[in-house]
């Protein structure tokens, strides 16, 4: 039971710049997310929500309480990526507030094409996303075991809203009476975006990079892009344009050293496509490479997250010319 004012005194409720952060826990390894409240000039914004659990729509019933406004205060909804803590509880907040849920047009679709599906979903997901676990030798147990898991473990946690609106790249919202840019981020998944305000320095970086962990740059199987780690890469000479900004991420406390965490970020993956390279001795499929790379345990969205990495720098090795792709249509290897 969470007590008005009990927010706010546990730091679970905090204003910082204008913002009011809500930190919601989640049953996932990263523990915690981070969600956003700010007033604009039509009414309250949210940026993502936290997973569909019980505790969840307490701990913003009990945030807006304290904050001193109401659900009908609340008159956009921004999703920055549809993953459950992000998107989550939004089909219940957009009940309560009777506002749109706003996510990136690519987004929504790679939702409806890999989680919001009408028939039967244990049917339909393996329609999405067999052929492509058998083109990468990830093994049947694992894909029946996935599809077991996004059934029964993940996508009652994050409903499909009754009313999704596309946003584009370059689009600007208003938060504070400020205008934020859309920036599409296709890492981590399809349709991310981050929210940047050059006057007032400050960028919302969604799951680009944690303050305190490492986020996985591929959510493979259920992407439809490829050489995500060019991507990544790309992206981060970008956001090295600005600066210092003031960086409120997904998980994890706000910071200004933007530069310093994605020079780290950059040299991780540097170092793992070294031992990509030190693998690869003859032709190779990720279903192959990826448990030499990667330290599991026994939960399988670590094997796909593992397989989806793998496959990123595989990519990114044959991009470069180091490594040849041969896709067979129903196998695909890499070799020197």
């Amino acid at each position: 039971m969470i007590l008005k004012g009990e927010l706010t005194h546990h730091g679970i409720l905090r204003e910082e710049a204008g913002y009011f952060i809500i930190r919601q826990s989640m049953p996932y390894p990263l523990a915690e997310n981070n969600v956003f409240l700010t007033e604009s000039s039509e009414g309250w914004s949210v940026i993502d929500i936290g997973v569909d659990l019980p505790r969840t729509r307490e701990v913003w019933e009990k945030a807006l309480q304290e904050i001193g406004i109401s659900f009908r205060h609340i008159n956009q909804i921004y999703i920055t990526h549809c993953h459950p803590d992000h998107l989550g509880a939004a089909r219940w907040l957009q009940q309560m507030a009777e506002a749109p849920v706003f996510m990136l047009e690519e987004e929504i679709r790679r939702a409806n094409d890999f989680m919001f599906f009408t028939a039967d979903f244990a049917e339909s997901y393996r329609k999405a996303i067999e052929t492509e676990c058998r083109r990468q030798s990830f093994s049947d147990a694992l894909v029946d075991e996935l599809i077991r898991s996004w059934r029964d473990d993940v996508t009652p946690l994050f409903p499909r809203p009754e009313l999704m609106v596309p946003l584009v790249g370059g689009q600007t919202i208003d938060l504070r009476g400020e205008k934020f840019e859309i920036i599409p981020t296709p890492v981590h998944a399809d349709g991310q975006f981050l929210l940047w305000n050059e006057k007032l320095n400050h960028l919302f970086i969604a799951d680009f990079i944690a303050a305190n962990s490492y986020i996985h740059f591929s959510d493979w199987p259920h992407t439809r892009r490829s050489n995500l780690l060019s991507s990544l890469f790309e992206d981060i000479e970008r956001l090295l344009s600005f600066g210092e900004p003031r960086v409120f991420p997904g998980h994890g406390e706000s910071f200004n050293d933007l530069p310093r965490r994605l020079q780290v970020l950059r040299q991780r993956h540097l170092r793992r496509l070294d031992k990509v390279r030190q693998l690869v001795r003859s032709e190779v499929t990720v279903g192959e490479l990826y448990p030499q790379l990667y330290e599991l345990v026994d939960y399988v969205h670590l094997d796909r997250i593992a397989a989806g990495e793998t496959l990123g720098y595989l990519e990114y090795l044959d991009y470069m010319g180091e490594l040849q792709k041969s896709d067979q249509g129903d196998r695909v290897t890499f070799r020197r």
